[in-house]
């Protein structure tokens, strides 16, 4: 299990993350040449190789992580099959929808492989960080499901506005809640969730709005230094709770309500929703990262128990 540590707390400006998205659907996410392959054309049955596409990325992005997994190979061999790994998945995530959910966590999942390696080789990690949507336009997976991921982002907000609340009145102590609280980190991250569920519920198109704004607080109250997670039973740091919370609702959510098939859509339309699909998965992504720098566990039994 990875080193808790305070995520940082920087935001990455609207250049960088467009350039992101954009790397990400060009093929550019530091993959070799060969696994961009043929461009699309318009006008070929996508649907007769869809799923050969879609497991020959998965291939791959497991090889990676394999490469980066093997503990007797040199430290800067693993960090850079784990940083591989990281956009690999990212591109599982993005190019099979109906893998989202595992590319999404497989993504977080190597990087904080490759930021723990990092850590201990001495030389500094960025992760794929994304905290709001302020660049996507049009998000085209269905207005149910953006209300549903409206509803796990405000929900977050909520919580850790409370618990920045409770921190900031020396009611609760905890480490690293503590250094995020004094450096203004959660009530960044509260802002971010909320804002992301705005956004969300702009972009769902008139959808029924599921936010209620205000939500149950025992659980905070009782246990705002750590908690139990209710999915799995392990007990650990609040806000690495809250975090990896917000990205399986989120991820459920996707699952069970996004609509997306390439085969119906032109060249223009692929293009512009695996932009917006790069930049919903790493924003999921950096919800289960920043719950692994605080110390919930980056392991298989957590995350696909």
């Amino acid at each position: 299990m990875q080193t808790p540590s305070t995520p940082s707390t920087a935001r990455p400006s609207r250049t960088l993350r467009t350039r992101l998205a954009a790397a990400a659907v060009s093929c550019v996410l530091v993959l070799p040449a060969a696994s961009c392959a043929a461009p699309r054309v318009e006008g070929r049955a996508e649907s007769e190789r869809s799923v050969d596409v879609c497991e020959t990325l998965l291939t791959e992005a497991d090889v990676s992580s394999t490469r980066g997994a093997e503990e007797g190979a040199p430290k800067i061999a693993r960090y850079t099959a784990f940083e591989d790994a990281t956009h690999r998945w990212l591109d599982v995530a993005i190019q099979c929808p109906a893998r989202f959910a595992e590319g999404t966590l497989r993504s977080a999942q190597a990087q904080a492989a490759a930021h723990a390696l990092a850590r201990t080789s001495g030389f500094s990690y960025a992760p794929l960080t994304v905290t709001r949507l302020d660049d996507v336009d049009e998000l085209g997976i269905g207005g149910d499901a953006l209300a549903k991921l409206a509803l796990a982002e405000d929900r977050a907000g909520f919580a850790t506005e409370v618990l920045a609340g409770r921190f900031a009145d020396g009611v609760a102590s905890d480490a690293s809640t503590a250094a995020l609280v004094k450096d203004g980190g959660l009530l960044a991250m509260s802002d971010d969730h909320k804002e992301t569920a705005s956004r969300l519920m702009y972009l769902s198109d008139g959808a029924k709005d599921l936010r209620r704004k205000v939500y149950a607080t025992q659980e905070l109250t009782a246990h705002s230094a750590d908690v139990v997670d209710p999915a799995t039973g392990l007990r650990a740091n609040t806000v690495a709770v809250l975090e990896i919370d917000c990205a399986r609702e989120e991820l459920a959510a996707f699952d069970s309500s996004a609509h997306v098939d390439y085969t119906t859509m032109t060249q223009q339309q692929r293009t512009k929703t695996r932009a917006a699909l790069a930049q919903l998965s790493m924003l999921i992504a950096t919800h289960a990262y920043t719950a692994f720098t605080l110390g919930y566990p980056s392991t298989d039994p957590a995350l696909f128990a």
